[in-house]
């Protein structure tokens, strides 16, 4: 039976690239798509709605059009959707594609994940007026599970923010993870790149294994790549964020880091 799966991440994990790599593996055994409605799932709203029909009536309109079009493309074959937008809204698709839907729980370290979100600008002032701020989740947003977020908010810096935003996807994917009639893969983004990761993923989605693609080596792919930050951030900081640190070593991750050399090499843009 033809099955719709749908990746639940924070973003920043390699899903482009996974897209690229399942159209090469799959061809016309799998239809897949990369973050088609950006960010038309509202995610922010949607954690606390639960369900698109109470929100505003393009939202809405725009999501179940959306969805109708799955449940069309699954007539002929099975569904893969890549991206992040659409995280929390995997509670309401879980129950509207029940009985036919798998989730791709994709993880990374938080720290590198903040720091890919920094060079998206997140949480910071906008350069111009007219813009808006970078939000990806606030804690006073419904339907936030780590409310104590709230009282320091104001104190806390784009790269804080960014973690607070990390723990709650992350969070959200490990309770759901629990529903036994839900087929779930959990995969870090370090073994999304190994041979044995996209087999994995293969497996899971029970197409057929193709040696040319789970043998060759990742090629970066990011449209949305922008280059580095001015300056890193504080890595001490992590200290004061046991929420991260829980949901991080649940994930299996320690939230300390070791490598600051290769975050500096990738993410810091130094001065003239």
């Amino acid at each position: 039976m033809p099955m719709a799966t749908f990746v639940l991440s924070t973003g920043r994990c390699g899903t482009q690239w996974l897209a690229a790599t399942l159209k090469a593996a799959c061809g016309d055994h799998l239809t897949v798509e990369h973050e088609p409605l950006h960010n038309g799932y509202r995610p922010r709203q949607m954690l606390g709605l639960k369900t698109p029909t109470d929100l505003d009536q393009e939202s809405s309109r725009l999501i179940l059009a959306h969805v109708e079009r799955i449940e069309g493309t699954l007539e002929a074959s099975s569904y893969m959707e890549c991206g992040h937008p659409c995280w929390s809204s995997v509670p309401w698709l879980i129950e509207r594609f029940s009985g036919r839907i798998r989730i791709l729980h994709l993880v990374r370290h938080p720290v590198p994940t903040a720091l890919s979100w920094l060079t998206h600008a997140a949480y910071e002032p906008p350069l111009l007026p007219h813009l808006k701020e970078k939000v990806l989740l606030s804690p006073f947003d419904d339907g936030v599970a780590f409310l104590e977020y709230r009282e320091r908010w104001p104190s806390l810096t784009p790269f804080e923010k960014s973690l607070f935003y990390w723990a709650e996807v992350n969070a959200l994917g490990l309770r759901l993870e629990r529903m036994p009639e839900v087929p779930w893969l959990r995969l870090t983004f370090e073994e999304l790149f190994l041979d044995t990761g996209i087999g994995r993923i293969l497996e899971f989605l029970e197409m057929p294994a193709r040696p040319r693609i789970t043998g060759a080596g990742p090629e970066v792919i990011d449209q949305h790549h922008f280059k580095a930050v001015s300056a890193l951030p504080d890595l001490g900081l992590l200290d004061r964020h046991p929420r991260v640190a829980q949901v991080a070593e649940r994930l299996g991750y320690a939230a300390s880091w070791a490598d600051v050399e290769g975050l500096r090499r990738r993410y810091f843009l130094p001065g003239p």
